[in-house]
């Protein structure tokens, strides 16, 4: 029998997209995701938005720099196995000139917060932010 003894890992990531209303920057995603003061929970959402920073990228760019072609935003997001609602959703964001955003958030990240968010699902769909990260590869 063989025994592993090194460091072994399986990690997943949870895809996500997101868009503000203006442009996104830490204090108004604090703000926008209801962090308005600083308090215990403050700096998991302060990770999550670097998570965020670290790992996200203009969704047009992102199609066109993927290694599949997509010719519409909708392909691309069928293709990821979001739903039509996001899609619907994601297409009028970017219909009224928003920036819109695609990434993932990794088990194996540099922070519990990237590690937390990457394993549950969740979805913010509100005037200023809309951050869906309902897809998950677990």
């Amino acid at each position: 029998m063989k025994i592993r003894q090194d460091f072994v890992t399986n990690s997943s990531s949870t895809s996500f997209i997101i868009s503000m209303k203006d442009d996104l920057n830490k204090e108004r995603f604090l703000k926008d995701i209801g962090v308005e003061e600083p308090s215990p929970m403050s700096r998991i959402f302060e990770e999550l938005y670097e998570a965020v920073e670290e790992n996200k990228q203009d969704i047009i760019k992102y199609m066109k720099e993927s290694r599949t072609t997509y010719s519409t935003v909708a392909e691309f997001l069928q293709e990821e196995h979001y739903d039509e609602e996001t899609i619907k959703i994601v297409e009028r964001l970017l219909a009224e000139g928003r920036k819109v955003y695609y990434g993932e958030l990794r088990s194996a990240g540099y922070s519990a917060a990237e590690v937390y968010f990457c394993s549950e699902s969740f979805l913010i769909c509100e005037d200023n932010l809309y951050f869906n990260g309902k897809i998950g590869g677990w």
